[in-house]
């Protein structure tokens, strides 16, 4: 939506095995973008054997796909599992300028969920990823130089690391206009995440567990916990004691969750990128109390956009002292929001970036 703004002329190509879109669902992308083309992903487990990363490997149909609408002025590859689009024929044209969007440090992340998960073949396959993933950056880092990173973080260690590289902080969309008022008389407090990923089921946990019990003495304290499940069971939940705790098992809408909520938790102990939970709870009305990891890559300073403590002891004292605080809540919800929309105009910054990279973009063509 930010390139069409922009005018840039648009081809999305999708690698995946999802279901089909339907003809409404493809109506409304085609109102941003002139063609788009879906190629079926690869996903048979022998590509587990491959050198390359699994989530690499099943997406090498990518390199072969017909791709009839070049020549293009940039190709922006979304995550590092795309870049088998780089070798197709469409693409390795002169004068295509190959943009990473780097979601997350693919080798910090999977090294994050092995830590998380109690499940030896699951450690082994996210050990495996990391260490394809470490092999795959040295061709990406040949072939690549235009980096666009959602993680603020990220981009200062990458571009410390590699100054010979154009990159930039590009932040993930935010609807600028779309802030929800401060609600001053909710008491739940929030988390909300996907509950079949091995680190937000470690966050919870280690909230039942250390956290939770010792908020219960507040009586209008509650815990409400939201998210896809993809169907798995949800029974580990159930050695914690649950009482006051309410949990919504792949809920239609999120809205009517968040506005039960005064504070919104982020827990995490381990993972890589911008925490995007943290952002959208921000959006949606709640200030945040969460780790260093849980607000890494955000920008969120501790103390004047958000609460950040890493041990049991201090999570409590900050938990409670903004539970029985109305004027904090909404003074730190007050500079968060701000500051989001200060530093998350993505449209901006893409336009800026687009335009220091090729001498099309002056405004006065039409790139694709």
């Amino acid at each position: 939506m930010a390139l069409h703004a922009l005018g840039m002329r648009i081809h999305v190509l999708v690698c995946g095995n999802q279901q089909q879109p339907t003809a409404d669902e493809l109506a409304v992308v085609k109102r941003y973008a002139a063609e788009v083309t879906i190629v079926p992903a690869s996903s048979k487990l022998v590509k587990l054997l491959a050198p390359t990363p699994y989530q690499v490997a099943k997406r090498d149909p990518l390199r072969f796909a017909e791709i009839t609408g070049g020549p293009y002025d940039y190709v922006i590859l979304e995550g590092e599992a795309t870049y088998p689009i780089a070798s197709n024929s469409a693409v390795r044209q002169s004068g295509t300028k190959l943009l990473l969007r780097v979601h997350n440090d693919e080798v910090v992340y999977f090294q994050a969920l092995a830590r998380s998960t109690g499940n030896w073949l699951h450690k082994l396959y996210y050990y495996s990823e990391s260490i394809k993933f470490s092999w795959l950056r040295r061709h990406v880092l040949r072939n690549i130089d235009h980096y666009m990173f959602i993680s603020s973080k990220e981009y200062e260690k990458f571009h410390h690391a590699h100054p010979g590289k154009r990159s930039m902080f590009l932040p993930p969309p935010v609807e600028l206009d779309r802030f929800a008022a401060f609600r001053p008389h909710a008491r739940a407090v929030v988390f909300v995440g996907s509950l079949f990923m091995p680190n937000n089921r470690e966050a919870i946990e280690w909230y039942l567990q250390h956290v939770h019990p010792r908020m219960l003495h507040r009586p209008e304290y509650r815990f409400v916990i939201a998210g896809n499940s993809r169907k798995q069971s949800l029974d580990w939940l159930h050695k914690f004691d649950l009482e006051r705790v309410e949990v919504f098992d792949t809920p239609e809408s999120l809205e009517s969750i968040y506005e039960m909520g005064c504070l919104f938790v982020n827990p995490m102990r381990n993972g890589a990128g911008v925490k995007l939970k943290t952002i959208e709870a921000i959006q949606h009305g709640l200030p945040v109390v969460s780790t260093t990891i849980g607000c890494e890559g955000t920008g969120l300073v501790d103390g004047e956009h958000i609460a950040v403590a890493d041990d049991p002891e201090q999570f409590v004292e900050k938990l409670d002292e903004l539970h029985a605080r109305e004027d904090r809540r909404a003074e730190l919800l007050a500079a968060s929001q701000q500051y989001i929309k200060s530093q998350y105009n993505q449209r901006q910054r893409i336009d800026e970036f687009i335009r220091s990279l090729h001498p099309l973009a002056d405004g006065e063509g039409r790139q694709e």
